[in-house]
C-alpha cells in the first residue's frame, strides 16, 4: 500500500484556504449568541452525526469548563449526542429521524438556543430538530458546509465553510470552535500549580 500525499496536502491546502474565506461577522454573531446565554440563563443545545457529533462535544466542553470558569457568570451547553442511550430509545421507537427533535422537546426550555453542525446540510434527523426549534421559538445556529443544504431554512445564524469535502469542512467546524473559545475567554484559565494530595 503506498501513501497518496498529493491528496493529502491538497486537503490541508484546502482546509487552509477555507478558514482564510470564513465570515468574520457570522462568527461574531455566533458568539453573540452564546454569550446572550448569560443574560437569559439558558443553555446550548448541540447536535451533529458522526465527526459532527464529536466537533459539539468539543464545543460543550470548551463552553463548560474553559469559556465557563473564566467568566462571572458560566454559559451552560450541551450535546444531546452524549445521552446515547435516551437517544437510542427514541430512535428505536419512533425512528432515527426524529430521535433529536424528540429530545429537544423534552429538553429545552425558554431562554435556550440550538446549535446543529451538519457538513452536507441534509441529515434527517438534525434537519428536523433544527425545524422543530425554529417553529417553536428557539434561536437556531447551524454550522455547514459550501451550499448549505435542507438545514439552512431554520438557521438564524448559519456559518457555511467553503467547500464540500468532509474532511475539509470537519477541520474548519473545529477551528470555528477554538475561534470561539479565544473570543469568549477574557482571562487565562489556570490549573493548580502541582497535583493535589492523594485521599485517604
Amino acid at each position: 500500500m503506498s501513501l497518496d500525499i498529493a491528496r493529502a496536502q491538497q486537503s490541508l491546502d484546502d482546509t487552509m484556504s477555507a478558514i482564510a474565506s470564513l465570515n468574520q461577522s457570522v462568527l461574531e454573531q455566533l458568539a453573540h449568541l452564546i454569550l446572550g446565554l448569560q443574560q437569559t440563563d439558558g443553555i446550548l443545545w448541540i447536535m451533529g452525526n458522526g465527526g459532527s457529533s464529536s466537533t459539539g462535544s468539543h464545543l460543550a466542553c470548551d463552553v463548560g469548563k474553559g469559556i465557563g470558569s473564566s467568566l462571572d457568570s458560566p454559559i451552560r451547553a450541551l450535546s444531546i449526542n452524549e445521552q446515547a442511550i435516551t437517544q437510542s430509545a427514541w430512535a428505536n421507537d419512533f425512528g432515527f429521524d426524529d430521535a433529536m427533535r424528540n429530545q429537544l422537546q423534552q429538553l429545552v426550555r425558554p431562554g435556550d438556543a440550538v446549535l446543529a453542525i451538519s457538513g452536507s446540510g441534509n441529515s434527517p434527523n438534525v434537519v428536523n430538530a433544527a425545524s422543530w426549534a425554529q417553529a417553536n421559538g428557539y434561536p437556531v445556529a447551524v454550522l455547514v458546509g459550501r451550499n448549505g443544504g435542507q438545514i439552512s431554512n431554520f438557521a438564524d445564524i448559519e456559518l457555511r465553510v467553503d467547500s464540500t469535502d468532509m474532511q475539509v469542512l470537519e477541520n474548519v467546524h473545529l477551528v470555528v470552535v477554538h475561534w470561539l473559545f479565544k473570543a469568549l475567554t477574557h482571562e487565562p484559565v489556570t490549573g493548580p500549580t502541582q497535583a493535589p494530595p492523594p485521599q485517604a
